[in-house]
């Protein structure tokens, strides 16, 4: 008479509870790194950096959320439902047609498909493919990043997950975490950094759209600049107007304004980030964009 199987173990709260915790961390540190990914290539065109400008952060937290889509949604649902099916295989494999089943059978006998199915083995072929790719990448191959840091995540994972409960191998699983950690924030920041630049274009090819901006000073600015004209006012606390500007933000009572021109002039160097405040003798005042000045 065989014994009956040891019932499975089940996770402890203060497992569960850290688990949660390094999620969470995890996620919050993510969303941090792509909101300062994310201003930081939007505002290198403009001569700025997100750093010089204070943001909290809380607030690159509220910039990194924003980068989130619709589209983001079936791949993040895709993920507990594999992790599911992977968790409960043996009870879902009886259930699958008869021809499913037989196809998987062949499969998993199959010479170079049968040593994958153990998690170490799996995870040191995907740990050297990534390794083959890195040195390809280093090479000037065309090799994605968003592919080869996949890799790096999943690989080192697998390979040191079965070693875990030893005191060698909690070192390694450890690393691999950390590893898997850098490389998600990694991904986050170029995801980050194509959607800032993207932006930053979007807002010099049509610069127009942006809120126009009349700058009134009491003396001369001698702002010699592309498009940017000076009108002469009559008596009065200010003596000077200056068209041609539009307002890119308003940061801490602090205006940051460009030139009204052409991307061609922007590519050929005549951009400019001009920062004002409003005090006694320089005033602003914001209208709305695509009007004469």
């Amino acid at each position: 008479m065989t014994a009956a199987p040891p019932p499975p173990e089940r996770p402890r709260p203060l497992d569960v509870v850290g688990l949660v915790t390094l999620l969470v961390a995890t996620g919050a540190a993510i969303l941090i790194y792509m909101g300062w990914a994310y201003l930081d290539a939007y505002l290198r065109p403009f001569l700025l950096k997100p750093t010089d400008l204070n943001y909290r952060p809380d607030e690159y937290a509220l910039y990194g959320l924003n980068l989130f889509s619709p589209a983001f949604l079936p791949w993040m649902a895709a993920i507990p439902l594999a992790l599911a099916i992977l968790t409960h295989r043996a009870t879902l494999l009886p259930r699958l047609p008869a021809r499913a089943r037989a196809l998987i059978t062949t499969a998993r006998a199959h010479r170079l498909i049968r040593p994958l199915g153990h998690p170490t083995a799996l995870g040191t072929v995907i740990t050297i493919t990534a390794m083959v790719l890195a040195m390809a990448a280093l090479s000037n191959r065309p090799i994605s990043n968003y592919l080869l840091l996949l890799l790096v995540i999943v690989g080192p994972l697998l390979l040191t997950w079965s070693a875990r409960a030893t005191p060698l191998g909690r070192v390694a699983f450890a690393a691999a975490v950390a590893i898997a950690i850098f490389c998600s924030l990694w991904a986050a920041s170029i995801y980050a950094q194509q959607r800032g630049a993207r932006s930053a274009q979007a807002t010099i090819d049509k610069v127009a759209d942006r809120p126009q901006v009349a700058l009134y000073t009491a003396d001369s600015l001698g702002l010699n600049v592309l498009n940017v004209k000076r009108e002469p006012l009559g008596p009065g606390a200010y003596k000077f107007q200056y068209l041609g500007l539009r307002l890119l933000m308003i940061r801490a009572d602090t205006y940051y304004l460009i030139p009204d021109i052409t991307p061609n002039h922007w590519a050929a160097g005549h951009h400019r980030t001009f920062v004002f405040k409003e005090e006694d003798d320089v005033r602003l005042e914001i209208l709305p964009g695509n009007r004469p000045g």
